[in-house]
């Protein structure tokens, strides 16, 4: 399981609808494009799918297309074959008038395997950091899907307990960006804990 607690800043691509979910419960969606790094200074557009709980007819002339909004809310992530998805909870959303800065900004929280060895390298300036791979699976439809996500923190120090194989808890800052025109996760993580089967358990 992935999820951010994040800000989103960006811009309204299609009209808002009201939808109820299986309780019957009213929402609020809406999708908004954000332009997120994709290497060498340049930008590329993403879609995120945004959903308020509750709203009205009235409440929709609030949400034109075209104009800036900074959200708050819950990130969520899903992959179909070898593209990412984003859908965001929206505990508030704020117009803004003009342009703003876009980008999406917050906390990650991840709960997968470790899918690389740890290793400590050392940056261009000789300072130490440690660097992994995870990931998170999930079933969709009839194919399992596995969600990668990049780990580093600046510190020459590594727990015993990651290890390639391990389930791990993680919690960090969120980096996500373009990579070979994909969406890719990455997280400059500050907590890490032992979750979930060790790989000796597995085997």
């Amino acid at each position: 399981m992935i999820k951010g607690n994040v800000t989103l800043c960006g811009k309204i691509s299609h009209a808002a609808t009201l939808r109820p979910n299986k309780k019957g419960e009213v929402y609020t969606n809406f999708t908004v494009k954000v332009s997120l790094p994709s290497g060498a200074g340049s930008t590329k557009d993403c879609y995120v799918f945004v959903r308020k709980k509750g709203g009205t007819a009235n409440i929709l002339d609030q949400y034109p297309v075209n104009t800036f909004v900074e959200i708050t809310g819950i990130l969520t992530f899903r992959k179909s074959r070898e593209e990412l998805y984003m859908n965001l909870t929206a505990e508030s959303v704020t117009c803004c008038e003009g342009e703003i800065q876009q980008g999406i900004n917050g906390d990650i929280e991840f709960y997968g395997t470790v899918g690389t060895i740890p290793e400590i390298k050392d940056d261009k300036h000789g300072k130490k950091y440690l660097f992994f791979s995870g990931f998170s699976s999930e079933q969709s439809g009839e194919e399992r899907v596995f969600t990668w996500v990049r780990f580093v923190r600046f510190s020459g120090e590594k727990e015993k307990f990651l290890e390639k194989g391990n389930g791990v808890h993680l919690v960090g800052a969120l980096d996500i960006l373009f990579y070979n025109g994909r969406l890719s996760l990455g997280c400059r993580f500050k907590e890490v804990f032992p979750w979930g089967k060790k790989k000796e358990e597995s085997e």
